[in-house]
């Protein structure tokens, strides 16, 4: 990809790819709903089968975009299964139709994660590119908030009426119509055959932390309604003020990343890691509804510190031309590592005879560990 002036409606549209991004969240509140709708059924499988088939995609946009299929192209048909597979189960009641949808919703997700990291790193460089991975961090987090408020408030409506929150997708299917596609270099035929470019093998470093912090952190959000009533900090409504406040200092995060990554670059994946494992100090210390939200909202930061400070990474350790495959990989192995998440939890319950607290724990160890790690670790060193 060779380097292309993006006006502000190319850029909106590399945002709103982002803003659609957390898609499978939108039943998230409705999951009490659907357990008494579909009764007998194991209902975790409609939140937790789309990461699969997110994998999926991921790998298949890798491959394909900017090659075989525009990147337009491919937002297009991304958004068009988004909506298909999202809104499908409005239209029937069938657990099984309903997970066959739910699949399908996941691989369009899939196609959809890399494309606008791919297009941010490929179509900016510098101050710009971090401010831009920055901002889609921030509308990320912000999407993610719409469409669970979103969820939430159609799940009081009926359980089919949920699915209908998926229809916010239509934003980015319009939006897609404005893609950058970024040129391809022309190679005259006099011009000597290059070597093609392979991707940085640092790329699978890069993915194997997302996926361990995926594997780490899911149990927290899955368990802090929990926490919550042992501790008789407020019950799930106020878990789920917490969470939200979670999203909302990723949305802070992402919206100063630019200035961060600016005078802290060196020292940005400390940072994001030794706020997280202090965030998870505090939910594992804390008593109090105040002290476990500061909790999460340590983990929301630094986690938006971290995946934009990840990005960048990538993009200094790999030639240009093995982006989309990167960032396809990173995005991949992420997902991966929320699926995985369920099994680290039945292996601690079997290891440890309890799988909230000792989750808890190894989560502050690996964090504050791999802050150190990056203390005399500098991933922006390297040379590509």
């Amino acid at each position: 990809m060779t380097e292309k002036k993006v006006s502000s409606i190319n850029a909106a549209a590399i945002l709103s790819l982002a803003l659609i991004s957390m898609g499978v969240t939108v039943v998230t509140p409705a999951m009490a709903t659907l357990a008494q709708h579909f009764a007998g059924h194991d209902v975790s499988w409609i939140s937790t089968l789309p990461t699969l088939f997110v994998v999926a995609g991921t790998f298949v946009a890798g491959s394909t975009m900017g090659k075989n299929v525009k990147y337009r192209t491919l937002a297009i048909v991304s958004c068009i299964l988004y909506l298909i597979g999202g809104c499908g189960p409005a239209f029937f009641d069938s657990y099984s139709l309903t997970l066959v949808c739910r699949a399908i919703l996941g691989f369009g997700l899939g196609l959809l994660s890399p494309l606008g990291n791919a297009l941010t790193i490929g179509l900016y460089k510098g101050q710009k590119q971090a401010s831009m991975l920055g901002y889609g961090t921030l509308c990320m987090n912000a999407g993610g908030i719409i469409l669970q408020m979103l969820g939430g408030a159609l799940a009081e409506k009926g359980w089919n009426i949920t699915f209908y929150g998926h229809a916010f997708c239509l934003i980015g299917l319009f939006m897609a119509f404005f893609l950058p596609e970024p040129e391809k270099q022309e190679v005259s035929p006099e011009a000597p055959v290059q070597t093609k470019e392979k991707m940085s093998k640092m790329i699978w470093l890069i993915a194997f932390l997302f996926m361990i912090f995926n594997i780490l952190n899911f149990p927290i959000m899955m368990n802090i309604s929990v926490l919550f009533e042992m501790r008789n900090a407020g019950g799930a409504a106020a878990a789920a003020t917490s969470l939200s406040l979670y999203t909302v200092a990723g949305c802070i995060a992402g919206l100063t990343f630019g200035k961060i990554f600016q005078f802290a670059q060196r020292w940005c994946l400390t940072l994001g890691y030794a706020l997280c494992g202090i965030g998870a100090l505090c939910v594992y210390v804390g008593t109090t509804n105040i002290i476990m939200t500061i909790g999460l909202m340590l983990l929301g930061f630094g986690f938006s510190i971290i995946m934009p400070a990840c990005m960048s990474w990538a993009g200094f350790v790999t030639p240009l031309s093995t982006i989309a495959i990167a960032t396809s990989i990173l995005l991949a192995l992420m997902n991966l590592g929320g699926f995985l998440s369920s099994f680290w939890l039945k292996f601690l319950a079997m290891a440890a005879g309890e799988n909230i607290f000792s989750a808890i724990l190894v989560e502050i160890f690996v964090f504050l560990a791999t802050a150190v790690f990056f203390v005399f670790y500098n991933p922006f060193k390297q040379k590509k």
